[in-house]
Protein backbone atom coordinates (compact mmCIF):
# COMPACT_ATOMS: atom_id res chain seq x y z
CA UNK A 1 0.00 0.00 0.00
CA UNK A 2 1.25 3.46 -0.77
CA UNK A 3 0.89 5.89 1.99
CA UNK A 4 0.09 9.91 1.38
CA UNK A 5 3.50 10.84 3.17
CA UNK A 6 6.24 10.65 2.78
CA UNK A 7 9.60 9.82 5.01
CA UNK A 8 13.57 10.52 5.57
CA UNK A 9 15.77 10.48 8.05
CA UNK A 10 15.62 13.01 11.02
CA UNK A 11 17.72 15.48 11.34
CA UNK A 12 19.21 17.51 14.23
CA UNK A 13 16.71 20.78 12.69
CA UNK A 14 13.81 18.09 13.27
CA UNK A 15 14.35 18.22 17.03
CA UNK A 16 11.68 20.58 18.44
CA UNK A 17 9.37 18.69 16.00
CA UNK A 18 10.01 14.81 17.12
CA UNK A 19 9.79 15.91 20.51
CA UNK A 20 6.55 17.55 20.21
CA UNK A 21 5.51 14.49 18.65
CA UNK A 22 6.73 12.08 20.98
CA UNK A 23 5.11 14.01 23.77
CA UNK A 24 1.91 14.32 21.73
CA UNK A 25 2.30 10.67 21.52
CA UNK A 26 3.08 10.41 25.15
CA UNK A 27 0.48 12.41 26.43
CA UNK A 28 -2.32 10.46 24.29
CA UNK A 29 -1.00 6.90 25.98
CA UNK A 30 -0.01 7.88 29.76
CA UNK A 31 -0.93 11.02 30.35
CA UNK A 32 2.32 13.05 31.05
CA UNK A 33 5.10 14.35 28.75
CA UNK A 34 8.05 11.83 28.24
CA UNK A 35 10.97 14.22 26.66
CA UNK A 36 12.40 17.35 26.26
CA UNK A 37 15.02 18.87 23.60
CA UNK A 38 17.81 18.27 26.00
CA UNK A 39 17.06 14.65 26.94
CA UNK A 40 16.29 13.69 23.56
CA UNK A 41 19.53 14.81 22.25
CA UNK A 42 21.44 13.50 25.25
CA UNK A 43 19.50 10.08 24.18
CA UNK A 44 20.58 10.14 20.75
CA UNK A 45 24.38 10.44 21.98
CA UNK A 46 24.46 8.10 24.94
CA UNK A 47 22.61 5.81 22.75
CA UNK A 48 25.09 6.09 19.70
CA UNK A 49 22.07 6.95 17.27
CA UNK A 50 23.19 8.69 14.37
CA UNK A 51 20.42 10.13 12.75
CA UNK A 52 21.23 9.95 9.02
CA UNK A 53 20.90 6.41 9.63
CA UNK A 54 19.22 4.83 12.50
CA UNK A 55 16.01 7.22 12.13
CA UNK A 56 13.23 7.54 9.96
CA UNK A 57 11.00 10.53 9.86
CA UNK A 58 7.07 10.59 8.32
CA UNK A 59 5.84 13.90 7.02
CA UNK A 60 2.42 14.69 5.99
CA UNK A 61 1.72 16.55 2.96
CA UNK A 62 2.10 20.10 4.61
CA UNK A 63 5.33 19.00 6.26
CA UNK A 64 4.22 18.20 9.52
CA UNK A 65 6.40 15.64 11.57
CA UNK A 66 3.66 13.17 11.88
CA UNK A 67 5.39 9.35 12.67
CA UNK A 68 8.85 8.72 13.53
CA UNK A 69 11.28 5.90 14.45
CA UNK A 70 14.93 5.38 15.78
CA UNK A 71 17.03 2.51 16.01
CA UNK A 72 19.92 1.78 19.14
CA UNK A 73 22.38 -0.80 19.31
CA UNK A 74 25.73 -1.03 20.92
CA UNK A 75 28.56 -3.84 20.74
CA UNK A 76 28.33 -6.72 20.06
CA UNK A 77 24.98 -5.97 18.41
CA UNK A 78 22.77 -8.60 19.17
CA UNK A 79 20.12 -6.53 20.66
CA UNK A 80 18.26 -3.91 18.89
CA UNK A 81 16.47 -1.34 20.73
CA UNK A 82 12.81 0.54 18.07
CA UNK A 83 11.60 3.58 19.94
CA UNK A 84 8.68 4.82 17.46
CA UNK A 85 5.60 7.12 17.79
CA UNK A 86 2.47 7.64 15.33
CA UNK A 87 1.14 11.21 15.56
CA UNK A 88 -2.84 10.31 17.66
CA UNK A 89 -4.64 11.80 15.07
CA UNK A 90 -2.77 9.59 12.42
CA UNK A 91 -3.21 6.14 13.77
CA UNK A 92 -4.97 3.97 11.38
CA UNK A 93 -2.95 4.75 8.42
CA UNK A 94 -0.27 2.08 8.11
CA UNK A 95 2.48 4.60 9.16
CA UNK A 96 2.91 2.31 12.55
CA UNK A 97 3.40 -0.98 10.50
CA UNK A 98 5.74 1.42 8.17
CA UNK A 99 7.88 2.78 10.64
CA UNK A 100 8.64 -1.43 12.40
CA UNK A 101 8.92 -2.89 8.91
CA UNK A 102 11.47 -0.34 8.51
CA UNK A 103 13.75 -0.52 12.27
CA UNK A 104 13.15 -4.21 11.20
CA UNK A 105 15.23 -4.25 8.17
CA UNK A 106 17.84 -1.95 9.42
CA UNK A 107 18.44 -4.25 12.81
CA UNK A 108 18.61 -7.04 10.20
CA UNK A 109 21.48 -4.75 8.14
CA UNK A 110 23.65 -5.05 11.34
CA UNK A 111 23.58 -8.79 11.52
CA UNK A 112 27.45 -9.11 10.13
CA UNK A 113 28.41 -6.97 12.92
CA UNK A 114 27.21 -9.74 15.40
CA UNK A 115 29.14 -13.12 16.65
CA UNK A 116 27.65 -15.35 13.78
CA UNK A 117 26.20 -17.89 16.19
CA UNK A 118 24.48 -15.43 18.58
CA UNK A 119 20.58 -15.23 18.53
CA UNK A 120 19.72 -11.46 17.58
CA UNK A 121 16.94 -9.28 18.95
CA UNK A 122 15.02 -6.93 17.97
CA UNK A 123 13.29 -4.91 21.98
CA UNK A 124 10.69 -2.54 21.87
CA UNK A 125 9.23 -0.61 25.16
CA UNK A 126 5.66 0.78 25.62
CA UNK A 127 3.72 1.78 28.40
CA UNK A 128 0.51 -0.41 29.53
CA UNK A 129 -2.21 1.91 28.35
CA UNK A 130 -0.78 1.87 24.20
CA UNK A 131 -2.77 -0.75 23.42
CA UNK A 132 -2.69 0.39 19.52
CA UNK A 133 0.91 -0.06 20.28
CA UNK A 134 0.90 -3.63 21.51
CA UNK A 135 -1.40 -4.51 18.63
CA UNK A 136 0.73 -3.30 16.14
CA UNK A 137 3.71 -4.72 17.72
CA UNK A 138 1.88 -8.48 17.79
CA UNK A 139 0.63 -8.14 14.31
CA UNK A 140 4.60 -7.86 13.53
CA UNK A 141 5.47 -10.77 15.21
CA UNK A 142 6.88 -9.60 18.75
CA UNK A 143 6.01 -10.94 21.98
CA UNK A 144 6.03 -9.28 25.31
CA UNK A 145 8.92 -10.76 27.46
CA UNK A 146 9.14 -8.44 30.64
CA UNK A 147 7.57 -6.26 32.44
CA UNK A 148 8.81 -3.04 34.42
CA UNK A 149 6.88 -0.91 36.57
CA UNK A 150 6.87 3.05 37.31
CA UNK A 151 6.17 3.68 41.26
CA UNK A 152 5.56 6.62 43.28
CA UNK A 153 5.08 8.01 46.73
CA UNK A 154 4.13 11.18 48.69
CA UNK A 155 6.62 12.64 51.62
CA UNK A 156 4.49 13.57 54.89
CA UNK A 157 7.64 13.88 56.80
CA UNK A 158 11.30 13.46 57.00
CA UNK A 159 11.85 9.61 57.07
CA UNK A 160 13.96 7.81 59.70
CA UNK A 161 17.73 8.33 59.57
CA UNK A 162 19.27 5.66 58.48
CA UNK A 163 21.17 2.85 60.07
CA UNK A 164 24.41 1.90 58.48
CA UNK A 165 26.24 -1.32 59.09
CA UNK A 166 29.72 -1.15 61.07
CA UNK A 167 32.11 0.44 59.00
CA UNK A 168 30.23 2.29 56.55
CA UNK A 169 29.55 5.57 55.52
CA UNK A 170 27.47 7.34 53.41
CA UNK A 171 28.67 10.62 51.36
CA UNK A 172 27.05 12.71 48.18
CA UNK A 173 29.16 11.68 44.88
CA UNK A 174 31.65 13.56 43.82
CA UNK A 175 32.59 13.85 40.25
CA UNK A 176 36.42 12.32 41.25
CA UNK A 177 34.65 9.23 42.67
CA UNK A 178 33.34 8.32 39.35
CA UNK A 179 36.19 5.89 38.68
CA UNK A 180 35.54 3.71 41.61
CA UNK A 181 31.55 4.28 41.11
CA UNK A 182 31.04 4.07 37.83
CA UNK A 183 32.86 -0.04 37.34
CA UNK A 184 30.50 -0.77 40.61
CA UNK A 185 27.73 0.05 39.51
CA UNK A 186 28.34 -1.72 36.10
CA UNK A 187 29.43 -4.15 38.51
CA UNK A 188 25.81 -4.25 40.45
CA UNK A 189 23.69 -3.69 36.92
CA UNK A 190 25.16 -6.97 35.27
CA UNK A 191 23.11 -8.97 37.47
CA UNK A 192 19.94 -7.71 35.68
CA UNK A 193 17.53 -9.20 33.18
CA UNK A 194 18.32 -8.52 29.51
CA UNK A 195 22.14 -7.49 30.60
CA UNK A 196 24.85 -9.01 28.14
CA UNK A 197 26.72 -11.82 30.47
CA UNK A 198 29.25 -12.35 28.42
CA UNK A 199 32.86 -10.93 28.30
CA UNK A 200 32.81 -9.14 25.00
CA UNK A 201 35.60 -9.85 22.45
CA UNK A 202 38.24 -6.74 21.74
CA UNK A 203 37.25 -5.41 17.89
CA UNK A 204 39.50 -6.40 14.73
CA UNK A 205 42.11 -3.29 14.56
CA UNK A 206 42.66 -3.96 11.03
CA UNK A 207 39.33 -3.20 10.23
CA UNK A 208 38.49 0.44 10.70
CA UNK A 209 34.50 -0.57 10.17
CA UNK A 210 34.21 -3.34 13.62
CA UNK A 211 32.62 -2.42 16.01
CA UNK A 212 34.20 -0.62 19.55
CA UNK A 213 33.56 -2.76 22.88
CA UNK A 214 31.43 -0.74 25.19
CA UNK A 215 32.19 2.35 27.16
CA UNK A 216 34.57 2.12 30.03
CA UNK A 217 32.50 2.57 32.83
CA UNK A 218 35.78 4.25 35.10
CA UNK A 219 35.22 7.27 32.76
CA UNK A 220 32.99 9.85 34.40
CA UNK A 221 29.24 10.50 32.81
CA UNK A 222 27.68 14.17 33.61
CA UNK A 223 24.30 12.17 32.81
CA UNK A 224 24.96 10.35 36.34
CA UNK A 225 25.57 13.29 37.99
CA UNK A 226 22.82 15.64 37.20
CA UNK A 227 21.93 16.83 40.38
CA UNK A 228 24.81 17.53 42.96
CA UNK A 229 24.39 16.54 46.25
CA UNK A 230 21.47 14.21 45.31
CA UNK A 231 23.87 11.24 43.69
CA UNK A 232 24.77 8.81 47.65
CA UNK A 233 27.73 6.48 47.52
CA UNK A 234 28.22 3.96 49.92
CA UNK A 235 31.88 3.02 51.21
CA UNK A 236 33.28 0.87 53.65
CA UNK A 237 36.84 2.85 53.73
CA UNK A 238 37.78 3.50 50.25
CA UNK A 239 35.65 0.53 48.33
CA UNK A 240 32.15 1.18 47.02
CA UNK A 241 29.50 -1.10 48.33
CA UNK A 242 26.77 0.23 46.55
CA UNK A 243 25.31 3.67 45.50
CA UNK A 244 21.69 5.62 44.92
CA UNK A 245 21.94 8.24 41.95
CA UNK A 246 18.83 10.57 41.81
CA UNK A 247 17.34 13.79 39.97
CA UNK A 248 15.62 16.89 41.41
CA UNK A 249 13.34 16.69 38.58
CA UNK A 250 11.61 15.09 35.80
CA UNK A 251 10.65 15.32 32.50
CA UNK A 252 6.73 14.13 33.66
CA UNK A 253 6.62 16.32 36.58
CA UNK A 254 9.12 19.27 37.48
CA UNK A 255 7.98 19.43 40.94
CA UNK A 256 8.94 15.68 41.48
CA UNK A 257 12.10 14.01 42.12
CA UNK A 258 13.26 10.63 40.95
CA UNK A 259 14.91 7.99 43.10
CA UNK A 260 16.98 6.40 40.58
CA UNK A 261 19.98 3.65 39.72
CA UNK A 262 20.32 2.02 43.55
CA UNK A 263 22.76 -0.54 43.05
CA UNK A 264 24.21 -2.59 45.40
CA UNK A 265 27.44 -5.32 44.59
CA UNK A 266 26.61 -8.94 45.88
CA UNK A 267 28.93 -9.39 48.69
CA UNK A 268 26.81 -6.36 50.43
CA UNK A 269 23.31 -7.32 49.36
CA UNK A 270 21.12 -8.15 51.91
CA UNK A 271 23.00 -5.78 54.58
CA UNK A 272 20.18 -2.92 54.67
CA UNK A 273 22.34 -0.93 52.52
CA UNK A 274 19.58 -0.22 50.11
CA UNK A 275 17.24 0.76 52.66
CA UNK A 276 20.40 3.09 54.23
CA UNK A 277 20.86 4.96 50.62
CA UNK A 278 17.25 5.42 49.91
CA UNK A 279 16.47 6.96 53.26
CA UNK A 280 19.22 9.04 52.95
CA UNK A 281 17.91 10.63 49.44
CA UNK A 282 14.76 10.88 50.44
CA UNK A 283 15.60 12.42 53.96
CA UNK A 284 17.40 15.22 50.89
CA UNK A 285 14.75 15.07 49.06
CA UNK A 286 12.25 16.22 51.42
CA UNK A 287 14.66 18.82 53.23
CA UNK A 288 14.72 20.50 49.51
CA UNK A 289 11.08 20.59 49.65
CA UNK A 290 10.48 17.62 47.20
CA UNK A 291 7.66 15.78 48.33
CA UNK A 292 6.86 13.70 45.28
CA UNK A 293 9.14 10.76 44.34
CA UNK A 294 9.20 8.99 41.20
CA UNK A 295 11.48 5.30 40.62
CA UNK A 296 10.87 2.47 38.46
CA UNK A 297 12.04 -0.87 38.20
CA UNK A 298 12.15 -4.95 36.92
CA UNK A 299 8.62 -5.99 38.14
CA UNK A 300 10.76 -9.21 38.08
CA UNK A 301 13.82 -8.21 39.67
CA UNK A 302 16.59 -11.12 40.36
CA UNK A 303 17.20 -8.93 43.08
CA UNK A 304 13.82 -8.40 44.50
CA UNK A 305 13.70 -4.67 43.84
CA UNK A 306 10.14 -4.42 42.97
CA UNK A 307 8.81 -5.49 46.67
CA UNK A 308 12.17 -3.17 48.26
CA UNK A 309 10.54 -0.03 46.83
CA UNK A 310 6.93 -1.19 47.92
CA UNK A 311 8.43 -1.48 51.83
CA UNK A 312 9.57 1.56 51.01
CA UNK A 313 6.13 2.92 51.33
CA UNK A 314 5.72 3.34 47.05
CA UNK A 315 2.79 2.06 44.45
CA UNK A 316 2.65 1.30 41.44
CA UNK A 317 0.87 4.15 39.05
CA UNK A 318 2.27 2.87 35.86
CA UNK A 319 3.56 -0.68 33.73
CA UNK A 320 5.98 -0.48 30.94
CA UNK A 321 6.51 -3.44 28.22
CA UNK A 322 9.18 -5.18 26.73
CA UNK A 323 8.17 -6.39 23.49
CA UNK A 324 10.74 -8.57 22.04
CA UNK A 325 11.24 -10.72 18.19
CA UNK A 326 13.77 -12.74 17.16
CA UNK A 327 16.06 -11.68 13.95
CA UNK A 328 18.07 -14.93 14.28
CA UNK A 329 18.23 -17.71 16.20
CA UNK A 330 21.20 -18.66 17.86
CA UNK A 331 23.22 -18.57 21.24
CA UNK A 332 21.42 -16.44 23.99
CA UNK A 333 24.05 -13.52 24.85
CA UNK A 334 21.12 -11.86 27.12
CA UNK A 335 20.81 -12.48 30.94
CA UNK A 336 17.35 -14.12 31.38
CA UNK A 337 17.76 -15.69 34.84
CA UNK A 338 19.29 -15.18 37.83
CA UNK A 339 22.82 -15.66 38.64
CA UNK A 340 23.51 -18.77 40.37
CA UNK A 341 24.90 -17.39 43.15
CA UNK A 342 22.82 -13.91 42.71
Amino acid sequence: MTLPFTTRPAALADLDAIVALRNAHALDTRGTPITADHWQQRAWLENGVHLATDSLVVESADGRVIGYVELSSEHPFVVHEMIGTVHPTFRGQGIGSQLVVWAEQRARQDAAKAPPDARLLLHCPLFDRDLAGQTLLQEHGFTAVREFVHLQMQLTGPPPLPELPAGMEIRPLQPTDWPKVGPALEEAFADHWGVLQYEMGEPDDEDDDAPRPKRDPAIFRPDYFNTPGLCFVAWVGDEVAGSCLCNEKTVENPRAGYLGSLSIRRPWRRQGIGQALTQTALAEFYRRGIHHILTDTDGDSFTRAYQFYQKAGMHIYRREIVYEKELRPGTEWLRRKPAEDG
